[in-house]
């Protein structure tokens, strides 16, 4: 009985710990500004040698159209046996007429030079506006289309099309820039999850107390040390707060799987805060938060 006992109380013990209980005090420990990472923008290989155009074929890609634009893409297949490079502008022909897009990217963005691996492609983006005459104009369509290539050698695309109303635009050889986000790393505090409890109104000139609580939703511990910082922000019409803060770590040190804290936090509402919604933020200061956010009606100082 006494074994069963004991077992039952480390369960209920071991229960109790994946949350603590009461609010954790807020404390005065200001840090410096915290800025948020940008992403990183993952470069593609492009080490192979120049594409020979006896080996690509060019097909017609998807289209678009935003604010008075249309896309339209070509996609370059590579058919050959090992990779190759195909970077910078081709000069376009239709019916032995040189087109002259400009160059420099589309409205729809660049692309970036990238290795073509074998039955790899890339894109060339051409876009021409569709506003000019008051929209009356009529497109010019452009058949029986020849590319030379940047390191010599034509490739003929019988069966691809480009229309132009207002003037064409021209893109490099490539890809869509890729960006990559940063990831939390297990057991990190960036693995937290984050909701607030936020009074309904605040007053202008007086501090807004609310509650933060911070959840594990992992099957790992994660570990208060060193203690993170966190970020809070006020923002209204005529401008904003923020201010970056150490956590009180003082008695809490681990959120368990499955676990959950609450810390007590507080800011100060401007004076010249106007009537009306302002918007409170919060995050921890890692590159990837968490971050929330909530939505406070102020109450503004009168006038004497």
């Amino acid at each position: 009985m006494r074994k069963i006992a004991a077992a039952a109380l480390l369960l209920l013990v071991s229960g109790c710990g994946s949350s603590h209980t009461g609010v954790v005090p807020w404390v005065n420990r200001p840090l410096p500004r915290y800025h948020v990472p940008d992403a990183v923008l993952q470069r593609y290989p492009t080490s192979a040698p120049p594409c020979r155009a006896s080996r690509l074929r060019v097909t017609q890609g998807r289209s678009g159209a935003g604010l008075g634009n249309d896309l339209e893409e070509l996609v370059f297949t590579n058919l050959g046996a090992r990779p190759c490079l195909l970077r910078g502008y081709p000069t376009i022909e239709s019916a032995g007429r040189e087109l002259r897009p400009q160059r420099g990217g589309t409205y729809f963005g660049q692309l970036v030079p990238a290795d073509l691996a074998p039955h790899g492609r890339v894109f060339l983006d051409l876009a021409t506006g569709v506003n000019c005459d008051n929209g009356l104009r009529r497109a010019t369509v452009y058949r029986s289309l020849v590319f030379t290539l940047p390191a010599g050698g034509r490739v003929a695309a019988p069966g691809v099309a480009i229309r132009e109303v207002c003037g064409l635009s021209i893109s490099e050889f490539g890809l869509q820039e890729h960006w990559v986000q940063p990831a939390a790393k297990p057991g990190s505090a960036g693995t937290l999850l984050v909701s607030l409890r936020v009074p309904s109104r605040a007053h202008a000139g007086a501090l807004l107390r609310y509650t933060v609580t911070l959840r594990n939703p992992t099957q790992r511990t994660v570990e208060l040390r060193p203690c993170p910082g966190y970020t809070q922000g006020l923002f209204t019409t005529r401008g904003s707060v923020e201010h970056s803060y150490a956590l009180n770590c003082d008695t809490i040190h681990e959120i368990p799987p499955g676990g959950r804290a609450r810390y007590a936090m507080q800011v100060h509402v401007p004076r010249t805060a106007p009537a009306g919604y302002a918007k409170l933020g919060w995050n921890l200061d890692t590159s990837t938060g968490p971050f929330t956010g909530a939505a406070v009606q102020v109450t503004p100082v009168r006038a004497r």
